[in-house]
């Protein structure tokens, strides 16, 4: 007897780990640094630059960047200063194997710069690392079963969501930025940052496609040092490409997007002058792709010729529940309280965090908050450039009919829209527009036939069965279960009651004919 089999690829997430630490460090100001007055603004980043498979764990070695505007002691123009701390973390995770597909994330949950004195601040921050481990697992199902002897097959139709690609890759952009004519040069970077906003991706045939917009915005001092700060604000548009020769139109994709590296250095321009700002970010990108395949798979076999019994295992196989695109817009109001009335909004940098997301009726629902940095310019003579930060929480569901706690989903969120408009009196009004992006896939537990064990037939017991006979359905009977008790075929019973494709009644008396004599 030989069994037709078919592979059913899946990446199952195997092991995820979360681990968080406290970082707490004091630095002195550098020699070179004036003495800090007030800090203005500070930011930073967890970056992890090398991932290492150890026995029952894994370490992740990386650093936390951070920087920060001030104003000096002695009055003047705006200061900088940045840093970096290095960190080396070790999460237990059992199990773990050389094929296993790590996915390590590192989320900066707060950081809190403060002015110890004029040469020394404190710099304090928490970190939160999330370790997923993933392998590829060949599930096998039976499709056919050939043999000499007359073998019956119930089968049932299957949706299962095979993993076609399941990689990283990363995607960089490089871009020159002008100064407009009216902005002096600049004589010095003081303060950049470069945000991920609008990403979209979809498989084309043989490559992914991938767009989106890097918000750019940088603080710098001019040559004539004037005490009012300079800025460049610019969106930076990207499209392209990325070779893949597995992929193709149909597949579902799950891809992540990261901004993992953002370099921003003053170059001259053509005529020598310092007025071109030159742009080098490094996307990286978690790229999984699913084939959604209808499997027609053996549920159970019988012989009139032999005993088959089939051996059955436990399995799981995943088929796509949702993909959902969807967008929410989220509003609010701050009110700043610094030095100075308000003159003008410099630039609002902002985030989603989700605190919560749990499968509800109807969807995914979603409890988060949107987290802002401002930058804005006042009337004090002292201290013009001033900042805040904000939170204006947001509740949200997503549709996705007939998710459960069984179901496994992958969800990405990113800033569509932002910006802030002046009210009057310090206040500013924030709107905001939030890009979901969901794919969802059920589990389904199944019971696929492993093999099956052969037995000649207990011709005594066969015998004894009656040739022919009238039987009555009763109210759990298909033609399946009736035509292996009599070791018939269901084709044969339908023919010979003249069946359709109707559903059988209870009570219903039906013509069987035994036919094992004609088997052996």
């Amino acid at each position: 007897m030989e069994l037709t089999k078919m592979s059913i690829r899946m990446c199952r997430q195997k092991k995820k780990a979360v681990s968080q630490i406290t970082m707490d460090d004091d630095f002195i100001v550098p020699d070179v640094k004036p003495d800090i007055e007030k800090i203005v603004a500070e930011d930073g980043a967890a970056e992890i630059e090398e991932i290492r498979r150890l026995p029952e764990k894994a370490g992740l070695r990386g650093k936390l960047s951070y920087r920060l505007l001030y104003y000096p002691l002695e009055g003047g123009a705006l200061q900088a200063m940045e840093g970096e701390i290095p960190f080396d973390e070790y999460i237990h995770m059992p199990e773990l194997e050389e094929k296993d597909y790590l996915q390590a994330e590192a989320e900066l949950e707060d950081l809190t710069i403060e002015l110890i004195h004029s040469r020394k601040i404190n710099v304090k921050a928490i970190i939160t690392f999330t370790l997923t481990a993933e392998g590829l697992e060949e599930q096998e199902a039976v499709t056919g079963v050939e043999d000499q002897a007359p073998v019956e097959m119930q089968k049932r139709m299957i949706r299962a969501a095979q993993t076609a690609v399941c990689q990283k890759d990363t995607y960089r952009v490089k871009e020159e930025l002008e100064l407009s004519g009216s902005q002096p040069d600049m004589e010095e970077l003081l303060w950049r940052r470069c945000r991920l906003r609008n990403v979209q991706t979809r498989p084309l045939d043989g490559s992914i496609s991938i767009q989106g917009v890097l918000d750019v915005f940088c603080i710098y001092r001019g040559p004539e040092d004037p005490v009012p700060p300079q800025w460049l604000e610019r969106e930076v548009a990207f499209s392209g490409n990325l070779e893949l020769p597995d992929a193709t139109e149909e597949m579902y994709p799950e891809i992540t997007v990261r901004l993992v590296h953002c370099q921003m250095e003053v170059q001259p321009d053509f005529d020598g002058e310092n007025r071109s700002l030159s742009l080098d970010a490094v996307l990286e990108l978690d790229i999984k792709l699913y084939e959604e395949e209808s499997l027609q798979v053996v549920s159970d076999v019988y012989s009139p010729a032999k005993e088959l019994e089939p051996e059955y295992l436990p399995a799981q196989v995943e088929e796509i529940l949702v993909k959902n695109s969807s967008r929410t817009k989220v509003t609010g109001r701050l009110k700043c309280a610094g030095d100075g009335n308000v003159l003008q909004i410099c630039h609002v940098d902002g985030e989603i965090k989700l605190d919560d997301q749990r499968p509800a009726e109807g969807g995914l629902a979603l409890e988060g908050a949107l987290c802002l940095n401002l930058l804005y310019m006042t009337d004090s003579d002292s201290h013009p450039l001033q900042s805040m930060r904000g939170v204006i929480p947001f509740q949200y569901q997503i549709e996705a009919r007939g998710m459960d706690d069984s179901c496994v989903y992958q969800l990405n969120t990113g800033l569509e829209q932002l910006g802030a408009v002046m009210l009057g009196g310090g206040e500013v009004e924030i709107k905001a527009s939030v890009l979901f992006d969901l794919l969802a896939r059920r589990v389904e537990k199944e019971q696929m036939i492993a093999g099956i064990r052969e037995r000649e037939l207990d011709l005594e017991e066969i015998q004894n069965l009656p040739g022919i006979v009238v039987y009555v359905v009763q109210p759990e009977d298909t033609l399946w279960k009736i035509a292996k008790k009599f070791h018939a075929s269901v084709e044969a019973i339908r023919q010979a009651n003249g069946l359709g494709d109707e559903k059988l009644s209870p009570g219903k008396r039906l013509l069987v004919i035994k036919q094992v004599a004609e088997a052996i």
